[in-house]
Parts: structure tokens; sequence; C-alpha cells
């Protein structure tokens, strides 16, 4: 939460402030604070960019679609959002009127995700971004997807992609590729 909902929740800024220094409250980024002191590095990300999606490697990194360790953090965001000025980040603009499609929260490992592209979701992103991503990343994405094709459901991916341009190309090649 940010101070301004801090103050609010707990009764003003001199109550916030006796509460971080007496170590129960606490500072977990820039603007950014927390009652417990456990926070992984995509929650923080995720609650200094509210808008913003995980998405491409760092999904395929959390639904384990991939062995490769991200370095950076993948978010999908409207295409009218402001640029994300943050070297953890790479961000990915989204056609418009998408970015709510296929949005769920999740826990993974020890994280919680409170905004990530569900598999149906990911996987037309793959096939969007087919050109952009590092071929061998896309080949062992692509064999995972193949992997767990029975618990997609085909009839998300058929409404998911109605709201996408060049849908017909998106689905050639999910189907060619992965079913």
């Amino acid at each position: 939460m940010n101070y301004s909902v801090c103050c609010e929740k707990f009764g003003g800024r001199y109550r916030t402030d006796q509460l971080i220094r007496e170590g129960k409250l606490f500072k977990v980024a820039t603007g950014l604070y927390s009652d417990t002191p456990d926070w992984s590095d995509i929650e923080v990300v995720l609650a200094k960019y509210p808008n913003a999606v995980v998405t491409l490697q760092s999904a395929y990194y959390y639904y384990e679609l991939s062995d490769s360790i991200p370095e950076v953090f993948h978010l999908a965001t409207d295409r009218d959002a402001s640029k994300i000025y943050d070297e953890r980040i790479v961000q990915h603009f989204m056609p418009k009127g998408t970015i709510g499609i296929g949005v769920v929260a999740s826990k993974f490992m020890s994280d919680e995700i409170s905004r990530i592209f569900d598999k149906e979701r990911l996987l037309i992103e793959t096939a969007r971004n087919k050109t952009k991503l590092p071929y061998d990343l896309y080949k062992e994405v692509i064999e995972s997807f193949r992997r767990i094709k029975e618990t997609l459901y085909p009839s998300k991916l058929t409404d998911y992609l109605e709201s996408f341009p060049k849908r017909d190309s998106i689905l050639r090649t999910i189907e060619s590729e992965v079913f």
C-alpha cells in the first residue's frame, strides 16, 4: 500500500510514522509499505505498476513452461500506457481492449502474483510474438504447450482471439504448432 493509504488505514501520518519506527510497518520500495516484511520482487513490481500484467518470459517461468529464469520482469500494459522507465522491466504494449483478457491471480511457488495472463492467453501472446522471441525459447515453450494441451481450453482461446487483430494468423500458428 502507498503512504496515503497507510495514513488512512492507521489514522494519520504520525501513527504511520510511529509504526514504521517500531518495525510494525515495513518500507518495501519507494512509496510502498506493508505490514509484513516478506515481499517478493514480483509483488513489489506489480504494486508499483498496478495496471501491468505478467507476460511472456516471466509468465513462462512461473508456469514452468521454460527452465530459463528471466533476468528482467516482462510486463504487459495497454497500448496507451505511459512508458515504464525501470531497468528491471521489459514493457510489452498490448492492442487496444486486450489487456484485461485472460488475467488471473495465482500463487506460484512462494510468490503471490495478482495479475498474470492465464495459459490460454499466454499461448496467444507466444504466437503473436513468435518472431520477437529467441528461437530456442520459442521452441521450448511451444513444446511445453504441446505437453499440456489437454489442460488448455480451446473455447477460451477462440473467445480471447475475437478481440485480437490478425486473429486468423494467430489461430493458424497455434493450430499448426500446438494442437
